[in-house]
């Protein structure tokens, strides 16, 4: 496979719909639901890539200017670090595109803004293992330097 070509930065305004869709499509993977729809998306997004509260969305293109590849953070304050820290929300890259270097890069392009903002530690959510491609996702994060730390469970207030 030939290597690819892209370039990784902070979304732009113009990118919102393109990561919008991207988080559409990581939800309905992850869930196995093909009509999973996300309301109130848009202006999630457009906050996002605004960097509102701590937020952020790096993305990355190919030679066409295309996005293919998504990863959104929050920054939150830990009081067991005594320090912020960054949580990678979503990461999606384009299923045709995977094993080929995208999401590594987003990756390092979140590691160096954390660096320039003096942030040391950055987390990730994973699927459960109940997941197809867990092992895969897992092995992934560990090659890139995370290690596991305990399941993380949620609960809807709705």
């Amino acid at each position: 496979m030939p290597p690819l070509v892209f370039e990784t930065g902070p979304a732009k305004p113009a990118e919102a719909d393109a990561v919008a869709a991207a988080v559409t499509a990581l939800l309905r993977e992850l869930r196995a639901d093909p009509g999973h729809t996300i309301p109130g998306i848009g202006a999630a997004v457009a906050d996002a890539i605004a960097g509102k509260d701590g937020s952020g969305v790096l993305v990355a293109r190919d030679e066409q200017r295309r996005v293919v590849g998504v990863l959104g953070y929050t920054t939150q304050i830990a009081l067991r670090l005594a320090a912020p820290y960054r949580l990678v929300q979503e990461l999606w890259v384009d299923p045709g595109l995977r094993s080929r270097g995208v999401a590594a890069q987003l990756l390092a392009e979140l590691d160096a803004a954390c660096a320039a903002d003096g942030i040391r530690r950055v987390e990730v959510c994973l699927p459960g293992p109940h997941f197809a491609t867990f092992p895969r996702t897992l092995a992934f994060y560990e090659r890139s330097g995370f290690r596991v730390l305990g399941p993380r469970v949620i609960k809807d207030l709705t």
